[in-house]
């Protein structure tokens, strides 16, 4: 029989892990049959905290759908296939050092993205591996006065087409690259939100940047890059960010209006297995009320790279 929480003897707990981000819950056992104040216990501990963690669960992928569906409406990726025999787990199967190490909220170049994720670890890699999350939230908030006014003004156009692929062309990792240009990017999304978003269940600002921006509305793009680079330098100092070293069995969930994240690609040739769904979120507002818009809403990449060569050409038509 599932009791949702640990045999009801102990009330749940949570633990603040850092000083911006960041906290673990103890005495909740993650299932879909958690009872409804244990649902919103977590749900406000992650608005709360922006990311929180669970140890030692024994979730299976179909258990991990029916919990995700608890706290909204499952979404599954728009490009990359949900894992087999599920209908919304995206699959985060990585070797040789491949890893998401780059700071991201995930799938932004929705207008209406995710609003928040359950990561779960069913294999880690014997070293190394561990996640980031940072608080964009509190990033807003350490901008000076003139910054924050600037930002407020900001728009900014996401997509999934947009990779340098020069390191990895040089490590002849062309299965990784031929995988992010031919499967990640084989329909265009683009998504234009304001740089400033306002949080709709806490009202807070939050920066909304990482790295599926393309460019700044209105800028040319190295101004763009440098604009974003002092405004993404806010998001990541490590005072504002809070490291998760993976086990067997945890779950991570986050708010992914609040937050980015990223991995850590230093766990040189070894695997490293986890799932993930995403909820449903709203469409982003500005500070002035105006709503992102999708631009490119699934069109067919026209080109593909090219096996083995890092050349790219036309892509054969369905």
């Amino acid at each position: 029989m599932s009791l949702g929480l640990v045999e009801k003897t102990a009330s749940p707990t949570v633990t603040k892990l850092g000083g911006q981000i960041g906290a673990e819950i103890r005495g909740i056992t993650l299932s879909p049959d958690l009872d409804e104040a244990s649902v919103a216990f977590v749900y406000n501990a992650m608005l709360e905290h922006k990311v929180v963690f669970f140890r030692k669960q024994s979730l299976t992928s179909a258990q991990q759908e029916a919990l995700g569906a608890r706290f909204g409406t499952l979404v599954s990726h728009p490009t990359v296939s949900s894992a087999q025999g599920t209908k919304h787990i995206f699959e985060l199967k990585a070797r040789k050092g491949r890893a998401a190490n780059t700071w991201h909220a995930d799938m932004t170049f929705m207008a209406s993205y995710p609003k928040a994720s359950i990561l779960r670890c069913i294999r880690p890699s014997p070293y190394g591996g561990a996640t980031l999350w940072a608080n964009t939230a509190t990033a807003y908030r350490s901008l000076p006065q003139p910054l924050q006014d600037l930002a407020d003004k900001l728009w900014a156009i996401h997509t999934n087409n947009e990779y340098d692929h020069t390191d990895l062309i040089a490590e002849r990792d062309w299965e990784f690259i031929q995988w992010q240009a031919n499967v990640f990017a084989a329909r265009v999304f683009e998504a234009k939100h304001p740089v400033v978003r306002v949080h709709p269940e806490t009202g807070e600002k939050t920066l909304l940047l990482g790295q599926f921006i393309k460019r700044l509305v209105g800028f040319n793009l190295p101004d763009s890059r440098a604009l974003l680079g002092i405004l993404q330098g806010h998001v990541t100092r490590p005072e504002n960010t809070i490291t998760w070293h993976w086990q067997a069995g945890d779950v991570a969930m986050w708010d992914n209006r609040a937050t980015e994240h990223r991995a850590i690609a230093d766990f040189g040739q070894e695997e490293r297995e986890l799932q993930r769904v995403t909820l449903v979120g709203d469409t982003p507002r500005s500070v002035d009320g105006q709503q992102s818009q999708q631009v490119v809403n699934g069109t067919p990449n026209p080109v593909l790279l090219l096996e083995q060569t890092g050349t790219w050409g036309p892509r054969a038509q369905d």
